[in-house]
């Protein structure tokens, strides 16, 4: 399955430990914005959820089975152009 993870952590050295947790699991499309391929989501929340403040906000979506995704602008790996 598909999913796309995004998070808005207020700390700078949490947010880091999220980042660095995610990059293992998936793609890193923009600064808190990871596409992941995994059977089920809940090891990504159970990963990062000691790490969130009750203020912070984390979000994994489920892409349907034809679900695009499609990306314009760089990407922050290799800063190549994709349309």
């Amino acid at each position: 399955m598909r999913f796309v993870v995004c998070y808005d952590v207020s700390d700078n050295s949490k947010r880091m430990k999220v980042m660095k947790r995610l990059k293992n699991r998936g793609f890193h499309a923009q600064l808190s914005f990871f596409e992941v391929e995994t059977e089920r989501a809940d090891p990504l929340l159970v990963e990062v959820k000691e790490l969130l403040e009750s203020t912070d906000r984390f979000a994994v979506v489920r892409l349907s089975k034809r679900g695009k995704i499609r990306r314009i602008g760089s990407l922050l790996e290799g800063m190549e152009w994709v349309l």
